[in-house]
C-alpha cells in the first residue's frame, strides 16, 4: 500500500473546512488529497481540476448529480459523505479507505487465483448491485476504482462519470477508461447497468491474468478488439466464475445478467431461485445523514503469511454476509443466518448507535427572538436552518451560527441536498394575489420566482425537496367557508432547472394531517383513515402504507434518510410511535413516545422529539428504544414555532 505524499506548496491547506494532510494520488480529475475532519477523522477529498471549473453553472450541475450517490447503500463502496464548491472548484468527500489498488496489488502481488478471485467477484458484485439499486451506472468500473481493504474489496468514484457526462462543459474527452469500457459506450446509446458488468468481467481477467482483457497498445485496435474479439478467460480457473465473466462479456447488452443475477450465480444459488427484485438493497443517505452504525463487513485476507484457519474463517463470514445480502434481494427467510436482519432489508431496525459512542454536543449558541439554546457538533446528520417566529424567518447564515432575518418570507428556509440552493414561500394574501415559491442560490443569493397558484383563497406551505434535488413539492390547500375543513387540497411540483410549477389536485383527499411529503419518487399524504396514502406526480393514487396513525405535531416527514422506514403512530388512541418498513411486510419497532412534538428523523436508527422539561421544553434525540442519547436544545417558550433541520451543509 503506498503511503500518502505530502503535500505540495501550491497546494490549499484547507477545502471547504477539510483540512489536507496529504496526497493520495492525482489523475484526468483532478486531484484526491487525505482529509482531516473537525473531529479528527480521516477522509478521502478529490478536487477537480482548476481548467475544468470554468462554467460556475456546469459545475453546480455536477456537484448535484455527484450527490446522488450518497443514496447508495454501504456495501462495499466507499461511501459518498460531501460534495460541493470550492472558489468554484467541484469536490467530493468520500470514506477514507486504508488499502491499495486492485490494480497496485496485482501489479506488485501477481494476479488473484481460487478463493481469492472469487471473494473479489461477490464483494465488487455485491457493490454494483446496490450501486444500481440506487439508480446510478458507475461507467468506469476498472481495478483502479477498487480497493483493497482489511475488510474487503470497496469501489470507489461511482456517480462521478455521469456527473462529468451531465455537465459536458466541464469536459470534452471520453467518459471511462477504453480498456475497460463496453461495447455500446462507443456508440450514441447512453451506458446502463450491463456496462458495468461488461467492465466488471474485464476486471475480473485482470485480476486472474495481470493483463488488460482486450489489449493495451494503440487505442483503435482495442477499440476494434472490445468490438468484434472475444478475449481468453482461461485465467480463470473456477468454471462457473469463467461461465459468469464470459457471459457478462456479451457484445450485446441485454444479453449480460444483471448484478443481482450475477451475485445469486456467485453464491451457487440454485436457477430457481430466482433473481434479486428492485428492492435488493436500501437506499443509502439520500444524499444525507452520516454513514450508518451498523454495516456488512466482507472478509479478505490476502496475504500469503496468512493461516489456514483464518482464510476458512473468512470464507465462512463472506458467504454468510452474501448470504443475507442475497436474502435482502430475494425475501427469502431461509437464506438469513442466525442473529442477521430479516430477509427484507427495511423490516428489521438498523442497530442504533450506542449511547456510550454518540457524539455529543461541541458548541452552542442562543437562537434569537426566543429563549431556545442549541447544543450542536459539526458533524451531526441534521442542523437548525431556519424557524419561522411569528414576524419572519431566520435563516441560518453559512458556516456560522447566526441568523438573519427576512421578514419577505412566510415559511422556513429549506436548503436542497447537496446545500447549494434553498426553497422558501414568499408572503402572500390567500385572498389575492399569486403564492410563491423563491429558489435561492446560497452562495450568490441569486433568486429565482416560481407561482405555484395564482388561485384565489389557495393556501401554499411545507416547501420540500426531492431526493436528486430536481423538484420542489408544495402544499396546496382551499379551506372552506367554516374554516376548520377545505374543499380542495392538492400539491405543486416546482422544476428547479426549468423554474416552472405544476399544480396538482388530488380526489378524495381525506386528511389527518395535510401536508404532502416524498416517499421515493411518489407524493405521500397522511390520511383520516390511519394510512399514508402515495400519489405519483399527477395526482393518480398508487397505493397505501398501512398503520401509519398520524402524529399530532411532526415537523420533517415521516421517511427515513435511507427511504427504507416511516415513523408514525402505532394506533389512533395511543401515543407511541412505531418505526415500519415502507416496502410491504416485515415488523414494526415500538418506540415509547413521552414527547409533544416529533420534530423528525436524527439518522436511520434515531429520531429527534420535543418534550416537556421543567418549566419549558427540551428537544432530544433519542434511539428505537425511547432511550435519550442526547440533547439538541433547550427553552422556556411555551409558543412552539416553525423550525426546519437540514441534512445539507450549513
Amino acid at each position: 500500500m503506498l503511503e500518502p505524499a505530502e503535500t505540495r506548496p501550491d497546494d490549499p491547506a484547507a477545502i471547504a473546512g477539510y483540512r489536507l494532510i496529504g496526497r493520495l494520488g492525482e489523475g484526468g480529475q483532478g486531484t484526491v488529497y487525505l482529509a482531516v475532519t473537525a473531529d479528527g477523522s480521516r477522509v478521502a477529498l478529490k478536487l477537480l481540476r482548476a481548467d475544468l471549473a470554468g462554467d460556475t453553472a456546469a459545475a453546480q450541475r455536477f456537484v448535484r448529480e455527484v450527490a446522488l450517490a450518497r443514496r447508495v447503500a454501504p456495501f462495499c463502496t466507499a461511501q459518498v459523505l460531501d460534495t460541493g464548491l470550492d472558489g468554484g472548484r467541484p469536490y467530493i468527500v468520500s470514506e477514507y479507505v486504508s488499502g491499495s489498488t486492485l490494480a497496485e496489488v496485482v501489479r506488485d502481488e501477481g494476479p488473484r487465483t481460487g478463493a481469492s478471485l472469487h471473494r473479489l467477484a461477490i464483494g465488487t458484485v455485491t457493490a454494483l448491485a446496490a450501486i444500481h439499486q440506487a439508480g446510478i451506472v458507475h461507467r468506469d468500473f476498472k481495478p483502479s476504482n477498487v480497493l483493497l481493504a482489511a475488510d474487503g474489496p470497496r469501489v470507489i468514484d461511482f456517480g462521478v462519470a455521469r456527473a462529468l457526462d451531465l455537465t459536458s462543459t466541464l469536459t470534452g474527452g471520453v467518459i471511462g477508461t477504453p480498456a475497460f469500457m463496453a461495447p455500446e459506450q462507443f456508440g450514441q446509446v447512453a451506458p446502463g447497468p450491463p456496462a458495468d458488468m461488461f467492465a466488471w468481467a474485464g476486471t475480473m481477467l485482470y485480476a486472474a491474468s495481470g493483463r488488460y482483457p482486450f489489449g493495451h497498445d494503440h487505442l483503435p485496435a482495442v477499440i476494434g478488439r472490445i468490438l468484434t474479439a472475444e478475449p481468453d478467460a482461461g485465467h480463470v480457473e473456477d468454471p462457473a466464475l469463467r461461465a459468469l465473466v464470459t457471459d457478462c462479456l456479451a457484445k450485446d447488452p441485454a444479453r449480460r445478467p444483471t448484478a443481482g443475477e450475477a451475485l445469486t450465480r456467485l453464491l451457487g444459488m440454485p436457477p430457481g431461485a430466482g433473481t434479486p427484485a428492485a428492492g435488493m438493497f436500501g437506499r443509502g443517505s439520500g444524499a444525507t445523514g452520516p454513514t450508518p452504525a451498523a454495516r456488512f463487513r466482507w472478509a479478505f485476507p490476502r496475504m500469503a503469511t496468512r493461516k489456514a484457519t483464518v482464510w476458512i474463517a473468512a470464507t465462512a463470514v463472506t458467504t454468510a454476509l452474501a448470504l443475507t445480502a442475497l436474502a435482502l434481494a430475494l425475501g427469502t427467510p431461509s437464506a438469513t443466518p442466525s442473529g442477521a436482519a430479516s430477509s427484507t432489508p427495511s423490516a428489521a431496525p438498523k442497530e442504533p448507535t450506542a449511547t456510550a459512542t454518540f457524539a455529543q454536543p461541541t458548541r452552542s449558541f442562543s437562537v434569537p427572538s426566543t429563549t431556545m439554546r442549541v447544543y450542536e457538533d459539526a458533524n451531526d446528520p441534521i442542523k437548525l436552518a431556519s424557524y419561522y417566529g411569528g414576524n419572519g424567518v431566520y435563516i441560518r447564515q453559512q458556516g456560522s451560527q447566526t441568523f438573519k432575518r427576512d421578514k419577505s418570507y412566510s415559511h422556513p428556509y429549506v436548503p436542497s441536498p447537496d446545500g447549494t440552493r434553498a426553497l422558501v414561500l414568499n408572503n402572500y394574501n390567500p385572498d389575492n394575489g399569486p403564492k410563491n415559491v423563491s429558489i435561492i442560490d446560497r452562495s450568490t443569493g441569486a433568486k429565482k420566482t416560481v407561482t405555484v397558484s395564482a388561485r384565489r383563497g389557495v393556501w401554499a406551505y411545507a416547501p420540500r425537496w426531492s431526493a436528486d434535488g430536481k423538484y420542489g413539492l408544495v402544499t396546496l390547500s382551499l379551506p372552506a367557508a367554516s374554516g376548520d375543513a377545505w374543499t380542495r387540497a392538492g400539491y405543486a411540483i416546482v422544476d428547479i432547472e426549468q423554474a416552472t410549477a405544476r399544480e396538482v389536485e388530488v380526489e378524495d383527499a381525506p386528511a389527518a394531517l395535510l401536508r404532502f411529503f416524498w416517499v421515493g419518487t411518489s407524493v405521500g399524504m397522511w390520511a383520516d383513515d390511519g394510512t399514508i396514502r402515495l400519489y405519483d406526480l399527477s395526482g393518480a393514487y398508487l397505493r397505501s402504507l398501512e398503520n401509519a396513525h398520524a402524529p399530532g405535531q411532526m415537523d420533517d416527514d415521516p421517511v427515513s434518510p435511507d427511504g427504507t422506514r416511516f415513523v408514525a403512530r402505532c394506533s389512533a388512541e395511543g401515543t407511541d410511535l412505531c418505526v415500519r418498513p415502507v416496502s410491504r411486510g416485515g415488523t414494526a419497532v415500538t418506540v415509547p413516545f413521552t414527547g409533544t412534538r416529533l420534530i423528525g428523523w436524527w439518522d436511520d436508527g434515531h429520531l429527534v422529539v420535543w418534550r416537556p422539561k421543567g418549566q419549558g421544553y427540551e428537544i432530544v434525540v433519542v434511539d428505537l428504544s425511547g432511550e435519550q442519547v442526547r440533547l439538541l436544545a433547550t427553552t422556556t417558550d411555551k409558543t412552539q414555532g416553525l423550525f426546519h433541520f437540514t441534512r445539507a451543509a450549513i
